[in-house]
C-alpha cells in the first residue's frame, strides 16, 4: 500500500489535520517563549529555566499519561488536553494585553503545555493502530513526523512575525489552533482504542499497570536500546534549538529572522520525514540509527563556524533531517509490535525513558551560554554527541533489529 492511501482514510485525515493545526500553534508560541523571556528579563538563564519548564513534564508525565491513555477514552482525553492548553495560551495573551506576565506564569503555562502535549501525543500514537491498517503504520508514523516538521516550517516564521507585530499574537494564534484541533478530533468516527481496558479498576493498581508497559519495553532489546539512545540524544536536540536562538540573538538577528531560521530547521526535518521510508529501506536500522549520531556530532561542531542565523538554521535542519527516519523507524516498529491493550503504557514507557533527560538540554545550554560563552557551550555539546555516537556504534542490539525496523514492509 502507498502513503497516499492514508489520505483516503477520513478519520486519519481529520486526526492528522487537527493535530497539524495544534502543532502550528505550538510552534508559533514555542519561538515566542524564549523571545518573550529575553525581552522581559534579558537573561539566557531565565530562558533556560522556561525551557526546563517546557521539557521536564515530558519526562514526568509520560508514565501516568500512558495509564490514562489505556484507562479512559483516548479521544476525550485529547480534547481535554487541547482545551486546557487553550486556556493557558489565552492567559499569556491576556497578561500581555493588560501588562507584563510574570516569569512564574510563563513557566507554569510552558509546564502545562509540555505535560498535556505529551499526553495528547501518547493518546494519538496509541490510537493509530485503530485508525489505519497495520500495513500503513510505518507510513502513518512517518506522515505524522512530516506533519510536525511541516507545522515547524509555518509556525516559527509565523511566531516570529506575530511576535514582532505584538507580543500577544503568537499566543492568540496558539489558542485558536487548539480550538480547531478540538473540532477535528470531535468529528472523527473511529474509536481510538479497542476498549477502555481498566474501567472500574482501583487506582491502587496504577503502579502495576505502569510496570506492564515498562516490562514489555525492557524485555525487547532493540526497543530498550533505542529508548536509551534517544534519552541520551534528546538533550542535544532540545539544547540545540535554544543554542540556535541564543546564537542568532548574539549576532543581532531580529525576531522575524529567528522565526525564519527555525523554519529552515523544520524544512530539514520535513525532508527527513518524507524520505524516511526510502532511507530506512536502503540503509537498514543500524545504518539509520548509527549514522544519525555521527552526523549530529559533525553538525554540532559546525555551529562553531556559524555566525549567521540562516546558516545556523541550515545546520539545525540537517540535524533534524537525520532524526526523522530514526524516529519513524523505531516508533512504527514499536506500534506494530505492541498489543493494543498495552499501546498507551508501552508508548508512555518509551516516551518517559526517551525524554528522561530532555529537560537537561535547554537548562544546560542556557546556563553554559550565560557563564562560559558560545564556543565552550558548543564544545561541551559536541563532547556529549561524541559519547552518544560511540555508544550507538558499539550497541549489539542495534545490529539485530526486528524485521519491520530492519526495512521489511508488510503488504
Amino acid at each position: 500500500m502507498r502513503r497516499g492511501q492514508l489520505f483516503e482514510n477520513r478519520d486519519f485525515l481529520l486526526l492528522w489535520g487537527g493535530e497539524t493545526l495544534s502543532e502550528v500553534g505550538s510552534q508559533s508560541s514555542a519561538v515566542a517563549y524564549p523571545l518573550l523571556v529575553l525581552a522581559l528579563t534579558h537573561s539566557s538563564t531565565d530562558a533556560g529555566v522556561v525551557g526546563l519548564a517546557r521539557w521536564l513534564p515530558v519526562a514526568l508525565f509520560s508514565l501516568p499519561a500512558g495509564v490514562l491513555a489505556d484507562r479512559v477514552d483516548r479521544k476525550r482525553l485529547m480534547i481535554v488536553c487541547d482545551l486546557v492548553r487553550l486556556i493557558g495560551a489565552c492567559s499569556i495573551a491576556l497578561a500581555l494585553l493588560i501588562g507584563h506576565p510574570l516569569l512564574f506564569q510563563i513557566a507554569v503555562v510552558a509546564f502545562l503545555e509540555g505535560g498535556l502535549g505529551v499526553t495528547a501525543f501518547i493518546c494519538e500514537r496509541g490510537a493509530l493502530p485503530q485508525v489505519v491498517p497495520a500495513e500503513l503504520l510505518h507510513d502513518a508514523v512517518a506522515t505524522n513526523e512530516a506533519r510536525m516538521y511541516a507545522a515547524g516550517i509555518v509556525g516559527p516564521s509565523l511566531g516570529g512575525l506575530l511576535f514582532a507585530a505584538a507580543r500577544s499574537l503568537p499566543f492568540i494564534a496558539d489558542a485558536g489552533s487548539y480550538l480547531g484541533s478540538v473540532a477535528a478530533i470531535t468529528a472523527t468516527r473511529s474509536s481510538f482504542q479497542v476498549s477502555v481496558s481498566s474501567t472500574g479498576r482501583s487506582l491502587r493498581t496504577v503502579h502495576t499497570e505502569v510496570a506492564e508497559g515498562i516490562r514489555w519495553l525492557w524485555t525487547q532489546p532493540f526497543f530498550r536500546t533505542t529508548s536509551l539512545l534517544f534519552a541520551a540524544g534528546n538533550p542535544v536536540y532540545t539544547g540545540l534549538y535554544l543554542l540556535s536562538i541564543l546564537l542568532a540573538r548574539h549576532y543581532h538577528a531580529s525576531s522575524a529572522t529567528v522565526g525564519v531560521m527555525l523554519t529552515i530547521a523544520s524544512i530539514g526535518g520535513l525532508l527527513g520525514a518524507v524520505l524516511a521510508g526510502p532511507v530506512r529501506r536502503n540503509l537498514g536500522a543500524r545504518g539509520v540509527l548509527v549514522g544519525e549520531t555521527w552526523l549530529v556530532l559533525g553538525l554540532v561542531l559546525l555551529m562553531l563556524l556559524a555566525h549567521n542565523a540562516l546558516l545556523i538554521g541550515a545546520i539545525v535542519g540537517a540535524a533534524e533531517f537525520t532524526a526523522s527516519p530514526a524516529n519513524a523507524l523505531v516508533a512504527g516498529s514499536r506500534s506494530a509490535a505492541a498489543p493494543d491493550h498495552l499501546q498507551g503504557r508501552i508508548q508512555s514507557a518509551a516516551t518517559a525513558l526517551s525524554a528522561s533527560l530532555v529537560w537537561l538540554g535547554p537548562l544546560a545550554v542556557g546556563y553554559l551560554f550565560g557563564h562560559l560563552g558560545a564556543t565552550k557551550t558548543v564544545l561541551i555539546a559536541a563532547a556529549w554527541a561524541l559519547a552518544l555516537a560511540i555508544a550507538a556504534t558499539a550497541a549489539p542490539s542495534i545490529k539485530s533489529a526486528p524485521p519491520m525496523a530492519a526495512g521489511a514492509d508488510t503488504h
